[in-house]
């Protein structure tokens, strides 16, 4: 494994399955192959899903989680981990204890779908605060997970700066708290470390509620991160990228556009014949 440690960039993400490959694993993939980053996938839920909602959900067991884990880690210079959605308090537990230390780690808290059907349950969301958070090196929650996070209620740049700050006094390395629900700093992330804080802006394309933008956002970071970025410049060359994917997402299902990770390949999936 040392002749791969300082040549080739590896990521994994542990999150879960979104058979429209929208979001979740599929969409990481996605990211990491087009930032130049060799991913690889750690299956902590299933979804039933489709463009538009959420059907079902089911878990992975927690054990058979930590041994998908433990076979990357045997052949692997792992660079950055990211997790996204990670449904109970047991995965949350075991995925804490599983990733070895010293890993890069980007948390995408993912707590709902976009209509609203939970994804990690209530234990889970206070088993990543209490046990992931304190290893994480970026966590990328948006606003609305930010609020049920931190128990602030954020409604101007005063308080998403506030929220920033608490993920980083609560053991976070660093925090990006997005601005895609920002009605009054559209676009604008803010990012903090023990630093201090700077405003990510980003173009603000004319869409909302773009599939996947969260996951495609993490995904980003933690391969940047892989590559050898530090966490900064890794947060602004991602927000370069999630930029391009929104502007060029597409309308995969009537009504409802997705990220498009190819956008510097693929400026449209439309049939050639």
């Amino acid at each position: 494994m040392s002749s791969l440690e300082n040549t080739k960039a590896f990521a994994a993400t542990i999150a879960g399955s979104d058979p429209s490959a929208g979001a979740g694993i599929q969409v990481d993939l996605k990211t990491m192959a087009a930032c130049g980053v060799w991913g690889m996938t750690v299956i902590a839920a299933l979804t039933a899903q489709n463009a538009t909602h959420v059907l079902d959900t089911a878990s992975i067991p927690a054990e058979f989680i930590r041994k998908q884990i433990d076979a990357l880690e045997e052949d692997f210079p792992i660079g950055c981990y990211k997790t996204g959605m990670l449904k109970n308090a047991e995965t949350v537990k075991i995925v804490a204890e599983s990733i070895p230390d010293g890993r890069n780690i980007v948390v995408d808290p993912v707590l709902l779908a976009t209509k609203e059907y939970r994804l990690l349950d209530l234990a889970g969301q206070e088993k990543l605060t209490a046990e992931l958070l304190p290893r994480t090196t970026v966590i990328t929650p948006n606003l609305p997970e930010a609020a049920a996070l931190t128990g602030i209620t954020i409604t101007c740049p005063e308080s998403m700066e506030e929220a920033a700050y608490w993920f980083i006094d609560h053991g976070a390395k660093a925090a990006v708290i997005k601005g895609g629900h920002a009605y009054f700093r559209l676009g604008t992330d803010v990012f903090a470390d023990k630093n201090g804080m700077m405003l990510v802006e980003g173009e603000v394309a004319p869409f909302t509620d773009v599939h996947g933008s969260g996951c495609c956002y993490a995904s980003a970071i933690a391969a940047h991160i892989a590559l050898g970025f530090p966490v900064r410049e890794a947060v602004c060359e991602a927000k370069k990228f999630v930029s391009g994917a929104i502007k060029y997402s597409w309308e995969y299902a009537p009504g409802r556009r997705t990220m498009n990770p190819g956008w510097q390949q693929h400026k449209t999936y439309d049939k050639k014949f």
